[in-house]
């Protein structure tokens, strides 16, 4: 909203003050004539500012009344002034007989004289469109034009002139009629408006050239010529303002300024036509000047708009009244038709950014009122008679179903009309408007088509190249984002390299299109454009790109690139038409950016994901590697074990060392945590115990304290791991072990034909958590049938659908229905046993089994 200024105050005054003289002056005007009716006139015209005649109305001039008499009564009442005058207009009726007593000249001097006079039928067909056309329609176009300038640019000058020279055009214009037998204070605010406007229209009109587009130089730095050169044009408009307010009742006493303004009769009209002169002389000199195309096409326009709508105005400034009135009444009627375009003229030079040129302007506009408007009122027109027609049928029928038929077949005939006018018009549109129809098939085919493309440099090629053949601009440059800057990323009709241009992230630019989310128009010659806020480097590159148009290609109002559109071929602006379909194209291009964007992020997923399962591949290679890839040869023992890791690689470990002596190291694992660190973590673990074993501790818990100390150093201080140990030898069935945090393996026993079960949890807490720890050895006495069964809690705590764990009881029995088959079937058979006991169920940790059986 916009704030209220001093600026916006007066402009609110002015405009109450001049729409109160308008309405208050049109409506007496429009009442008399559609009321009373009257049709008649006093036979004579009189000189402003006296009450001598100046001219005899047509059907007079041979009459008792002559030219330079003095009007004195009219049927016995003085006439002292035009208030009187126009009373007596709206009493009279054509027939009448009027007494008027003038003053003339005579051999001794002035004499008084009364002539009967019978009033003539005057045509009325002139003062009617008289009264429509400068009395409503142009006055108030006027003011509409005007004050929407004025409103719009409230601090700038020439909105200001603009604004009182349109007013003043439509007081002059009108100049011919006027009335003072309005109620007073209407009158007076009527008759003020009136004349300072009507006689300030020349200074306007000169002050308009001197500033528009831009004041020439020399007015810049010599502002008094200004001031100098309004003052004799204000002096003489408050003289003839003090003459019109007394001159409607107080006319006598107007006898010196009349003298002095009738005796600058002459002076004054040449005045007047030496501002227009120089109006369009100035606007010649300026056209000639300035650089810009745009400029020199405005002033073009502007220059033959107002010649022709002058044009009318000097004919009626330099012709005697009579004259005009034996003019037939179309040839006046067509002169004031030229007044409109005046006002037509400066709301397209002045509202209307970017200028056409005249001969473009004229095709269209002709094209258009032909080809449109024609179309439209033929319709209307077959409409009205098919309605007639109907209701006079439906009203002559006889019998309510015969109205029926009437109203369903004029109903249905209105339906067919109304489908033919839209296939006549999408012909005419194709016909007379060739351009502007392919131009909307393409960039309709192209919005509805560019979100269906996957790669950004086909479709920047696709939508410049469809954008450039159907509305022929150029260059169409496309910015994406580079670095947190856009950058040019694909240029159309520009010389190779690439502009070197960018627009920050954050740029005025930027935000600006981010918050519009529209095309935006870029006006360079406009001081109020919002281009003119931003950086001097932004404007600089917008000058480079020669745009005129700008294009957010925005998703979810996420600015993805700008597309920058230059100047068409044919010189003519963007329409709203161009913009709102180059908006859909725009909009599809950032679907079809944000899906090639989405597009190219999956493919790099997917390749990242390719390239760590190949990384993890390799990874699990290499943990395989770690595990023992050949089981040593133990006389008496049948071994093995099995790791699977639950996400290709893990924290598990086994390991089977031949020792001196033929003894045997049995080796399990659990490294907290899963994936690569845990299984980096475990080739840890694997080192230090083989490193151990090759130099033998003189105790297991001496060489475990060894290990926790080398794990610790080469961890994490989060990282721990669960570890037992053992060393079997075959000699005497002695185990040593020494078990640190790890799940008691199970050695079972079967004696008397049952089983038994004892946990060998002997040692102390896990490794690579604590720096320094003391660990203790157990030792057992194993026989043959025995079995060792080693595990990790990935199999004791694997869980099927319903949260259940699989447990060291169901353990126990899996080994029970197991223990009859050899180390690796027996290692498969639990495995199995575990599977179906999750029924597919995802495995969530890593699972590892060793079985010993001593034979």
């Amino acid at each position: 909203m916009r704030k209220l200024t001093p600026q916006y105050v007066a402009l609110a005054l002015l405009l109450l003050w001049a729409l109160v003289a308008e309405v208050s002056f049109a409506s007496h005007i429009l009442y008399a004539m559609a009321v009373t009716g009257k049709s008649t006139a006093l036979p004579f015209l009189l000189h402003p500012y006296t009450n001598r005649i100046s001219n005899m109305l047509p059907g007079y001039e041979h009459g008792p009344l002559q030219k330079g008499d003095e009007v004195l009564q009219v049927n016995g009442r003085p006439i002292e002034g035009r208030e009187q005058i126009d009373r007596f207009v709206t009493e009279l009726h054509a027939g009448d007989s009027v007494r008027i007593t003038v003053r003339r000249p005579g051999k001794a001097g002035m004499i008084e004289k009364s002539f009967s006079v019978r009033l003539q039928n005057v045509e009325s067909r002139t003062l009617g469109w008289l009264a429509v056309l400068t009395l409503t329609l142009l006055p108030f176009s006027c003011l509409a034009v005007g004050f929407f300038i004025a409103f719009v640019r409230p601090n700038d000058t020439l909105a200001w002139i603009t604004m009182a020279m349109l007013a003043s055009f439509g007081q002059i214009a009108g100049g011919a009629i006027r009335s003072w037998s309005i109620r007073p204070g209407w009158r007076e605010t009527y008759l003020t408006y009136h004349s300072l406007l009507s006689n300030l229209w020349p200074l306007w009109l000169l002050l308009f050239a001197v500033y528009f587009p831009i004041p020439f130089r020399f007015i810049e730095r010599r502002r008094w010529i200004v001031w100098a050169f309004a003052t004799p044009f204000v002096l003489l408009a408050s003289i003839a303002l003090y003459a019109d307010l007394q001159e409607g009742n107080h006319v006598r006493g107007l006898v010196r300024i009349a003298n002095l303004l009738n005796g600058l009769d002459t002076p004054l009209v040449a005045l007047f036509g030496l501002s227009v002169i120089a109006f369009i002389v100035m606007l010649l000199v300026k056209q000639r000047m300035l650089d810009k195309p745009d400029a020199k096409r405005r002033l073009t326009v502007l220059v033959a708009g107002c010649s022709i709508a002058i044009f009318p105005i000097t004919v009626y400034v330099f012709t005697d009244l009579t004259m005009i009135q034996r003019v037939p009444p179309w040839v006046n009627a067509g002169l004031l038709v030229l007044l409109l375009f005046f006002p037509a003229t400066m709301a397209y030079v002045i509202v209307v950014q970017r200028a056409m040129d005249v001969r473009m302007v004229v095709r269209t506009g002709v094209r258009y009122a032909l080809a449109s408007t024609g179309l439209r009122t033929l319709q209307a027109v077959l409409f009205l008679v098919v309605i007639f027609f109907t209701l006079r049928f439906a009203l002559d029928a006889q019998h309510h179903w015969e109205t029926l038929v009437v109203g369903m077949i004029g109903a249905l005939v209105l339906l067919l009309l109304r489908g033919i006018g839209n296939r006549v018009g999408l012909w005419t549109d194709r016909h007379f408007f060739r351009a502007a129809y392919n131009a909307e098939i393409i960039l309709t085919e192209l919005a509805n088509s560019v979100a269906s493309f996957r790669d950004t440099k086909a479709l920047m090629d696709t939508v410049s190249h469809r954008i450039a053949d159907s509305l022929h601009s150029e260059p169409i440059v496309f910015l994406l984002e580079r670095n947190g800057n856009y950058q040019p990323a694909y240029c159309l009709g520009m010389p190779a390299p690439e502009p070197d241009v960018e627009f920050a992230k954050h740029s005025a630019t930027c935000r600006f299109l981010t918050r519009m989310s529209a095309p935006a128009r870029v006006y360079f010659d406009d001081p109020q454009s919002w281009v003119h806020g931003v950086s001097e480097r932004e404007h600089s590159a917008l000058l480079g790109l020669q745009t005129q148009v700008l294009l957010p290609v925005t998703q979810k109002s996420r600015l993805l690139g700008i597309l920058s559109l230059g100047p068409k071929k044919s010189e003519a602006p963007y329409s709203r038409e161009d913009l709102q379909l180059l908006s859909a194209v725009a909009s599809q291009a950032g679907l079809a950016l944000e899906n090639v964007r989405l597009t190219e992020d999956v493919r790099q997923e997917v390749a990242q994901r390719e390239r760590l399962n190949r990384e993890l591949e390799i990874a699990r290679d290499v943990q395989q590697r770690l595990f023992p890839q050949e089981l040593p040869e133990v006389k008496g023992l049948d071994f093995a074990g099995y790791c699977r890791p639950a996400f290709g690689v893990g924290g598990d470990y086994y390991d089977f060392i031949r020792l001196d002596g033929g003894c045997l190291g049995i080796a399990i694992g659990d490294v907290s945590g899963k994936g690569i660190a845990a299984a980096l973590m475990m080739a840890s673990l694997q080192a230090s115990l083989r490193g151990q074993t090759i130099k033998p501790c003189a105790t297991l818990s001496e060489m475990i304290s060894h290990i926790n100390r080398l794990v610790f150093d080469a961890s994490a201080s989060n990282r721990y791991a669960t570890f037992f140990y053992a060393q079997y030898d075959p000699m005497t069935r002695l185990l040593r072990y020494c078990n640190a945090g790890h799940n008691p393996p199970i050695l079972c026993r079967r004696s008397n034909g049952s089983d038994s079960f004892q946990q060998l949890d002997e040692g102390g807490t896990v490794i690579g958590l604590f720096p320094d720890i003391s660990f203790h050895e157990a030792t057992v006495q194993v026989e043959r049938g025995d079995i060792l069964i080693g595990y990790t809690d990935g199999v004791s705590e694997a869980m099927n659908g319903n949260e259940e764990e699989f447990g060291e009881e169901r353990l126990a029995e899996v080994i029970h229905r197991c223990e009859s088959r050899s180390a690796a079937d027996m290692i498969t058979c639990m495995l199995s046993r575990v599977d179906a006991f999750t029924a597919g169920a995802p495995q969530h940790d890593d699972m590892t089994l060793i079985v010993v059986r001593v034979q």
